[in-house]
């Protein structure tokens, strides 16, 4: 087993699943509801059942000591603020010595699909085995440059795909019909990304695991419930079957 295999495996260390909250949403929109002191949220959701978060770069260095406890998932990749218009290839701007050095475990990156995606998946795959380099496993967001597409069959059954073939670790999509086919196809695990809040989020998490996802990165409908860590118990319980 390499470094690298070792490092993915430890990730799933709950029944061969993960549950993250992502909290990186700032680095685009800025403060947001659930997010305004971000370090008094994670404080919070520290007691809860999620195996991970998903960080912003700035924020490691705030984190209290408890907090590595968890996973840490760096994000690695912009795509711009709320005053710009969403880029079409995300750059990676930490390098895999950093993301060390902050106490990371994995990186997230993201790839675009659309116009640009010839330089986006350039720059995925550039990345990928420079993390690789470090034993550093590598998630992909996959995304369409046409927020509407997001849970269109064909880019997210095409999207998980073309990111595994890029060498990822671990591929993060958003649901869609049919995601049994998603994931059978996929040749690393599939994490479900939450999107939006959505009151039906729960049932849309119950149909990914059955379709064999192997866990959560959910953000907004964790952080901006009213009892984030009760959420985090609920969707526990269902990767725990």
């Amino acid at each position: 087993m390499t470094g690298l295999e070792k490092n993915t495996r430890r990730i799933f260390r709950n029944h061969g699943k993960a549950l993250w909250v992502a909290l990186d949403h700032p680095q685009f929109s800025g403060p947001m509801q659930g997010l305004e002191d971000p370090i008094k949220t994670i404080g919070k959701i520290l007691p809860a059942s999620h195996d991970g978060m998903i960080l912003n770069p700035g924020i490691f260095r705030l984190l209290p000591s408890e907090a590595y406890q968890k996973h840490l998932i760096m994000r690695v990749s912009v795509g711009g603020t709320c005053f710009s218009e969403y880029s079409k290839i995300h750059p990676v701007v930490v390098d895999p010595v950093q993301a060390l050095n902050e106490g990371a475990d994995a990186v997230i990156m993201m790839l675009i699909l659309g116009s640009q995606d010839a330089l986006a998946m350039e720059s995925v795959r550039r990345h990928i085995e420079a993390y690789h380099r470090y034993a550093i496993p590598v998630v992909v967001e996959v995304m369409s440059e046409d927020y509407t597409m997001n849970n269109d069959f064909q880019h997210v059954y095409a999207g998980a795909r073309i990111a595994a073939e890029l060498g990822c670790d671990i591929v993060k999509v958003f649901y869609c019909e049919q995601f049994h086919r998603v994931v059978e196809t996929c040749p690393v695990p599939v994490l479900l990304a939450g999107g939006p809040k959505n009151l039906d989020i729960l049932e849309g998490a119950k149909e990914a695991i059955r379709s064999g996802a192997k866990g959560f990165a959910f953000g907004r409908n964790v952080f901006q419930n009213e009892n984030p860590v009760e959420m985090i118990g609920q969707l526990s319980q269902l990767l725990e079957g």
